[in-house]
């Protein structure tokens, strides 16, 4: 790292914007205004041949002052590769710019023979002047998806020779692939993703603007995504940070994409273009960002450095008025704490390398010292804590019956919310329906632009109003009941959430109900004290099974009046949906072969946390192995056999399980004609995975929520549990007698045993018959002592 430039960075970072404009870095550099293609997001190709800047006129160009800083050049289109005198381009380019180290292209592909051609020319240039060559082919989905995008049958074909040539070129010395996401390839971002994997490239992924210098700033269609859309497109982003993307810089800029698209804030991702960032046009003309700039002049015909210093007023109001809403993919100096951040890993990295994450007494105290800190930050975010809680009581009675509209708060993990949290709040929604009068349901969502989608998932909570926390909070007061929503009481961050909602309900005078609420895992002792508060500040408790009951006790809590009622979500299970009972019970007949797998990552700091990181790592690839082994095994029986892996989490926050089974199953040439993956791409409603699970011969279920859609569903089950004999996994399975294994002690042969032994089964589906009292007439008999 450049000492002075941190500290000139960290000057900049400290101040506000605009800038100080300085003499350019970097150029964006489109040689040509013209394309071979025909995309969508870009109307260039629709342009004629005309004038375009010669290697003598770019020679005048770039001998002005104003470029003798420049460190990088990006070369694009239109399609550059159409330009036979590219390579004399490059050579200016080298000659002209003392500062110059790469070049930067970016091509169509489209005609991959010339393209090759005039990579190889180029990069002959580059590397006879030392410098590096960056070669991006734009790549926007897979086969037939790339060529719709590109208006070009055959345009996929042509771009992966092109992609082969430049990850073996010696003159190549970084080979990427840059995506553009618009509504015809959103939902084939995971495939593409697969692709440059299975390629071993990496990709970029931008989402696709309206854009002045490509002619497309009055286009509406290709970019108008819809909320599915986007939200599909930001859970993406979130997983590709968490799973993919390697460089903090880029991820710095997924982040403010996120932000700006689902939360409304302004960027915050750095950008060059805004105080050191030129373009220079085909026609030699200079403008500042290629997306909001007008032409300040001829760099030709006019001197380069005078358009450039003396139009700053013309860049200080697009840096005003037009940044905050900017999604291009430029980069530059992010924010302080980003850049603080930035600087903080790369040291990190230089001086010691990444830390070492082997269990040890000393690490286990510093993580559990880490987490309590932070947990206490949450605490007096909200204010919330011990001695605030202990001296307050819940309200002793439930609203009664007879309110004309009652107004119900709903908390819990939403926000976060799995295919199985959505079967809890619409079981919780129809529970409430049916003993209150009119409800009105307002959500509590710890990520609000997750929960909205479920409510546009599910008819039944099509009034339901979702409110982050802060806002939550403000409500409280305003509202005749408050609810955690089924789910568990655990140890996590966010119970001091849960907590705060739960105090002030207390301090207004508000009274509570634990919906079907599990409880545990436990933790460290802070953890389990917030927990034993939410407890104390219920006025009415409903556990989802009897360990959840005594947990509560051993936490102090007198349980007495509490009630154990099965999960919420077995009742939105049974009820009508559009006229549609979900669990209608259907003919043997109906069934297919077929495999549904309800599997999961394993999170082993999460259900093994006394375990060896080592020791617990082997277990989880040991399991992962074995579960390969036993579905080779069953697709070698049955040959008609289908496997459909089903993601019941489908966002980050959660663990999305698309990207584990993705993992799981990849270069498997073995399985890839067994394995349906429709359900890996564009999250479906929930009614649509009860109706999977219906039609399905058997299920593998390892998720607690897949056992449940199982049973409730009437589906042969066999069921991994990852609690490890400890949790809610192995007591909902052993509670009806679902076979089961313990995820390390899974056996390849062993599984595949007991699963093919159901699907040879010829009987009708079992039945499904409660053991706990219902949930509905739990919160019956809740409201029935209360009135």
């Amino acid at each position: 790292m450049h000492l002075p430039r941190i500290i000139s960075n960290l000057r900049k970072t400290g101040k506000s914007k605009p800038w100080p404009l300085e003499k350019p870095t970097v150029i964006q550099f489109p040689v040509n205004d013209i394309c071979n293609s025909r995309c969508q997001m870009c109307n260039i190709w629709q342009k004629k041949l005309d004038y375009q800047i010669s290697p003598e006129e770019l020679a005048v160009v770039t001998a002005n002052p104003l470029f003798s800083n420049v460190r990088s050049v990006g070369v694009n289109g239109g399609e550059p590769t159409l330009r036979k005198d590219l390579p004399e381009l490059v050579t200016v380019l080298y000659k002209n710019l003392p500062n110059l180290r790469g070049i930067s292209l970016i091509t169509n592909a489209y005609q991959d023979q010339v393209v090759i051609q005039r990579i190889k020319e180029i990069g002959q240039v580059v590397h006879d002047f030392g410098g590096y060559l960056d070669v991006m082919v734009s790549v926007d989905g897979v086969g037939d998806v790339h060529d719709l995008v590109r208006g070009k049958p055959g345009n996929f074909t042509r771009a992966e020779k092109v992609i082969d040539y430049i990850q073996d070129s010696v003159f190549v010395d970084t080979a990427r692939l840059g995506c553009t996401v618009i509504k015809d390839n959103v939902f084939d971002l995971h495939n593409l993703l697969e692709f440059a994997i299975s390629k071993n490239i990496y990709i970029k992924y931008r989402i696709g603007i309206p854009h002045k210098r490509l002619y497309s700033d009055d286009v509406v269609a290709p970019f108008a995504l819809d909320f599915e859309e986007l939200f599909h497109f930001v859970v993406f982003l979130e997983n590709l940070i968490l799973h993919y993307e390697k460089s903090y810089q880029q991820n710095i800029f997924y982040r403010s994409l996120i932000d700006q698209i689902m939360h409304g804030k302004p960027r915050t991702a750095g950008c060059d273009w805004q105080h050191r960032g030129v373009t220079l046009t085909a026609r030699g003309e200079l403008l500042y960002c290629a997306v909001k700039s007008k032409t300040l002049g001829s760099a030709v015909k006019q001197d380069a450095e005078k358009l450039y210093f003396e139009n700053s007023e013309h860049l200080d109001e697009i840096v005003r008025t037009e940044c905050d809403d900017c999604f291009h993919d430029y980069v530059g100096i992010p924010s302080r704490s980003a850049l603080l951040g930035l600087y903080r890993r790369k040291l990190t990295d230089r001086l010691i390398g990444p830390l070492p994450m082997k269990t040890s007494p000393m690490v286990n105290h510093i993580r559990n010292f880490r987490q309590k800190q932070r947990f206490e930050s949450r605490q007096r975010l909200f204010r919330t804590n011990t001695a605030t809680v202990s001296n307050l009581q819940p309200v002793k009675q439930l609203p009664c019956l007879n309110l004309e509209r009652t107004k119900v708060l709903i908390c819990g993990w939403y926000g976060t919310e799995t295919l199985g949290d959505k079967a809890i709040l619409g079981g919780v929604v129809k529970a409430l329906e049916g003993n209150v009068n009119n409800p009105s349901i307002h959500l509590a969502s710890l990520e609000p632009y997750v929960s909205r989608m479920t409510v546009r998932q599910m008819p039944e909570l099509k009034n339901c109003t979702v409110h982050a926390i802060p806002e939550a909070l403000e409500i409280v007061s305003s509202m005749d009941l408050v609810v955690f929503g089924g789910g568990p009481l655990m140890a996590i961050p966010n119970l001091a959430e849960v907590l705060a909602i739960f105090q002030r309900a207390a301090e207004v005078g508000i009274p509570t109900l634990l919906a079907g609420c599990g409880v545990g895992p436990l933790n460290q002792s802070f953890h389990n004290e917030a927990i034993r508060n939410v407890l104390s500040l219920s006025t009415k408790r409903i556990y989802r099974d009897q360990k959840s009951l005594e947990l509560a006790q051993d936490l102090g809590i007198d349980t007495t009046n509490d009630l154990v009622a099965e999960d919420p979500a077995f009742f939105w299970l049974e009820r009508e949906v559009d006229g549609k009972f979900l669990n209608s019970r259907k003919n043997q007949s109906t069934q297919e072969l077929k495999l549904v797998l309800g599997l999961r990552d394993w999170p082993f700091f999460q259900y093994a946390p006394g375990m060896d990181e080592d020791d617990a790592k082997q277990v989880k690839n040991q399991f992962e192995r074995e579960v390969i082994v036993a579905v080779e095994m069953l697709v070698d029986q049955y040959p008609d056999l289908t496997i459909v892996p089903f993601p019941m989490c489908t966002n980050h926050i959660g663990g999305d399980d698309r990207w584990f089974y993705r993992r799981l199953f990849r270069n498997n040439a073995r399985l890839a004609s067994a394995i349906d993956m429709t359900y890996l791409g564009a999250e479906v409603a929930p009614s649509t995975a009860v109706e999977l699970f219906q039609t399905a011969k058997v299920a593998l279920t390892m998720r607690f929520h897949s056992l449940v859609f199982a049973l409730a569903c009437e589906t042969r089950a066999v069921s991994i549990d990852y609690t490890l004999g400890e949790g809610k996994v192995y007591s909902l399975a052993k509670k009806y007698n679902v076979s089961q294994m313990r995820l390390d002690k899974v056996n390849g042969e062993a599984l595949y045993q007991m699963l093919s032994v159901k699907l040879s089964a010829q009987e009708q589906r079992p039945r499904f018959d409660f053991k706990d009292l219902k949930f509905a007439e739990a919160v019956t008999t809740m409201f029935e002592h209360c009135n």
